[in-house]
């Protein structure tokens, strides 16, 4: 396993050894109780209007019922601490929105101490120590908005890759989504860029770990897009 090196305190990760760091290199999957399903989702739309990021959470036990009053905290270094509370009581849905995408890594706790589950006896579990490796924030060198691409040619996208992500996905009104590795280009053919008076690009870039203290399926992912629109002509 590649060694790592972790500055937990702030919960940012270096690379150890001269190695390269990618957003995978940094992921740990953690510890826990082995009793709950968890699904984390931290999930951020950039624009020059303004950034959001949605923190969603789910949990459920073995039999798939949803698990109510756990403490879930997301902690990123820009952030800090943030408490994910739950939607309403009973269902097991934990959601959060915040005003930015941060750079660094993200943090995942969880604790029933205990919790309640309808239909069920209540359940006491917990995950920790869980950390996802932040891919950044990207920019999109090309096409540029509002700048008219060729139509009918093949169109060379770029955009930046602050962390290497485990991979990313492109999307227009006429291609895709399409996977890719996340290297910062990708060519889109001239056959699915046809003339368009307003054509928009989505550049979404992934990466994603299994929570290793929860059930089979447990994981967190963060998502990272950017859009741009253009004519083509």
């Amino acid at each position: 396993m590649l060694a790592r090196c972790f500055a937990v305190a702030a919960v940012v990760l270096v690379g150890c050894g001269g190695k390269t760091v990618t957003a995978v290199s940094l992921n740990n999957g953690g510890t826990g109780s082995l009793n709950l399903l968890v699904k984390a989702d931290v999930d951020g739309v950039v624009s020059s209007a303004g950034s959001l990021t949605d923190l969603v959470v789910t949990i459920q036990d073995r039999l798939g019922n949803k698990v109510s009053g756990a403490t879930v905290t997301i902690v990123n270094q820009t952030w800090g601490s943030v408490a994910v509370a739950e939607t309403a009581a009973g269902s097991g849905d934990y959601r959060k929105t915040q005003p930015s995408f941060p750079s660094g890594d993200f943090a995942l706790a969880v604790t029933c101490t205990p919790c309640t589950v309808a239909q069920a006896p209540s359940i006491t579990g917990n995950i920790q120590g869980v950390v996802l490796g932040g891919p950044g924030v990207h920019a999109i060198n090309y096409p540029k908005a509002g700048v008219a691409v060729p139509a009918a040619q093949p169109v060379v996208v770029s955009w930046t890759t602050p962390i290497q992500a485990a991979f990313a996905t492109l999307t227009t009104g006429n291609f895709g989504p399409v996977s890719a590795a996340d290297t910062g280009t990708y060519t889109i053919p001239g056959t699915s860029n046809p003339a368009a008076n307003s054509q928009s690009l989505n550049i979404a870039r992934y990466n994603e770990v299994a929570i290793a203290g929860g059930l089979s399926g447990s994981r967190m992912r963060v998502t990272v897009e950017a859009n741009v629109s253009y004519p083509v002509k």
